[in-house]
């Protein structure tokens, strides 16, 4: 299936939506705004998000980055979050990083930045994208790496998409023509159904019950993603209730290994004869099972011990060392 939509900003000026839809516009994306000061907010961004709303256009926002470091890109992220201030989306956040004040980094830092950006944003429970143009994506950016934890949307303007990569949608041009609209606009092809995916405390009906998300059909590796695709509540409340419902002990902060262990239990995939992974960098086998919720008494290493191989257990250094290396890569058998 394929869905026709447009890019919105500022420089589209006064646009009337209902007869944007009735020309056949199925959805917008609008710059919410560019870099991470309080007054780089796109000034029609408001106007825009209500004319689409009040005419059932699904909406996602990009923000333009001018980002020179990993935290200059999350501090982006933190002022598209307090621009959109939870109110409902029905596509990603895009992280749209083109500019040429960039292009002096590595593809390194360049790729750590989208990730940076885009992770606080899954964080506040909505759908994370980056766009950037074909040159981008090849030249100054790990886009194998990106594409597997987030929605990749591709800029090239021509007839066809001739990008190797994996992507969701495609802006094929600038200069097209939409009625409601004075001038041009840009053109995209969505090739994904992800209208029905919302984020922030205003996200889908999980169906009232307790029932956990049946996610097996889910082949990536984001949680957020992964709820999204079958029309759960992403939001941070929700991963942090579905977490404890799932069965894990330990407080849920939206860490990377604790969104990992999460999907691979809804998912069906999870080994319950093991341990779940932990996130715990420190050294000692007693903080690392804490963090986790597991009983880390001697007694309970013992039994913990002789399950993964180690009979006669005495806490010493190389024991410990040996069951903490196996429950960071989660191969702790469980007692």
């Amino acid at each position: 299936m394929e869905y026709k939509g447009i890019d919105i900003s500022k420089y589209q000026g006064n646009i009337d939506f209902k007869k944007v839809k009735d020309t056949g516009i199925q959805f917008v994306i609008a710059r919410i705004g560019y870099g991470m000061y309080e007054n780089q907010k796109d000034p029609k961004f408001e106007e825009y998000y209500k004319g689409a709303t009040n005419n059932n256009l699904p909406i996602g926002v990009y923000l333009y980055s001018y980002a020179l470091s990993i935290e200059d890109a999350e501090r982006e992220a933190d002022i598209a979050l307090k621009w959109l201030n939870n109110r409902k989306l029905n596509l990603p956040v895009y992280y749209d990083i083109e500019d040429k004040s960039q292009q002096i980094l590595s593809k390194k830092t360049l790729t750590d930045m989208c990730t940076a950006f885009c992770r606080k944003i899954e964080k506040a429970g909505y759908w994370a994208g980056v766009y950037a143009n074909k040159y981008w994506l090849t030249t100054f950016l790990d886009s194998k790496e990106l594409e597997k934890h987030f929605t990749i949307w591709v800029a090239q303007y021509n007839t066809t998409n001739t990008y190797k990569g994996k992507y969701d949608m495609w802006q094929y041009t600038s200069s097209g023509r939409v009625n409601g609209i004075n001038g041009n606009v840009d053109m995209n092809i969505l090739y994904r159904d992800i209208f029905t995916n919302s984020g922030g405390n205003n996200g889908g009906d999980n169906g009232g019950d307790n029932k956990l998300p049946d996610l097996s059909s889910y082949k990536g590796d984001s949680i957020v993603d992964a709820l999204k695709s079958v029309g759960y509540d992403s939001s941070f409340e929700s991963r942090k209730k579905l977490y404890k419902e799932a069965g894990f002990n330990d407080n849920y902060t939206g860490s990377a290994v604790q969104n990992i262990n999460l999907l691979t239990r809804l998912r069906g995939d999870y080994q319950s004869d093991y341990y779940p992974r932990t996130d715990y960098k420190g050294f000692s086998i007693v903080d690392g099972l804490k963090s986790i919720g597991v009983d880390s008494s001697f007694n309970n290493r013992k039994k913990i011990a002789a399950k993964n191989g180690i009979p006669k257990y005495t806490g010493s250094m190389f024991q410990n060392n040996k069951l903490l290396n196996l429950l960071k890569k989660g191969q702790l058998k469980r007692a």
